[in-house]
């Protein structure tokens, strides 16, 4: 897989400065020694003198090579079809790979970028991109799967339920169990909830348990449950066999 050619030529840059910087001080140090050679003692220090220059000298002819291959490295300009972005790369890529700007998988095939199309999530309205490599599809938003279609006689792939969010469909019963001490407060609720008069929902209470309603989603039964907890009401709730 090619590498970005600002990561490439970022990584090159890196080894120009590391090489002048140690070249520099390498070669300044070592004419200093020969600067003192002279000195008492200073015959034992020629030696490193000379190891110190050759070394920077090397160290800096390196960084100047570094800097010519640089200027040799290679660019191919890919456009992504999410964000219309350019990443610049340093060969034809050959696998699918992130782009730089949106951070999506671009998708690639015999070389080439595919189109991508767009689809709405039928659950949150969010919209979707897929190519021609995509099987099955996730909603970036809620996780559900989002249907594809698929060209006749091919068999269609779904997501593994580990991966999406799948609702359930089944009806629920709502019950209620028992309450507590704030009786008044958990009246009202059921008469908002009921849509019952003050004396029917005495008479609910006092015949626990009961069932408060049937035919529900499970989501109304969890929220309804919810709201029956605020005010010490204990319900559960059960699919229709």
């Amino acid at each position: 897989m090619p590498m970005r050619r600002s990561d490439v030529i970022e990584m090159i840059g890196e080894r120009v400065v590391t090489f002048s910087i140690l070249g520099v001080l390498s070669a300044a140090l070592g004419a200093l020694f020969y600067f003192y050679k002279d000195l008492p003692y200073g015959g034992y220090a020629i030696g490193l003198a000379w190891v110190l220059l050759v070394g920077g000298v090397v160290m800096v002819l390196f960084s100047v090579y570094c800097s010519h291959e640089m200027r040799k490295v290679t660019s191919y300009k890919v456009q992504c079809p999410f964000c219309s972005g350019i990443n610049v790369l340093t060969a034809q890529p050959e696998k699918d790979f992130k782009c730089g700007l949106c951070h999506r998988e671009v998708p690639i095939k015999d070389g080439q970028v595919l189109p991508v199309f767009q689809v709405r999530c039928g659950y949150c309205n969010e919209l979707n991109f897929y190519s021609e490599k995509n099987d099955v599809l996730i909603c970036e938003k809620c996780d559900h799967e989002i249907p594809l279609t698929i060209e006749e006689g091919k068999p269609v792939k779904h997501v593994p339920k580990a991966y999406a969010v799948s609702d359930d469909e089944r009806l629920y019963e709502l019950t209620l169990v028992g309450h507590g001490g704030h009786r008044e407060e958990l009246i009202a609720a059921l008469q908002h909830m009921l849509a019952l008069n003050r004396n029917q929902v005495k008479q609910l209470l006092d015949e626990v348990p009961v069932t408060l309603l049937t035919g529900i989603s499970k989501k109304k039964a969890e929220l309804l449950q919810a709201q029956l907890a605020l005010h010490d009401g204990a319900a559960e709730f059960h699919p229709l066999s």
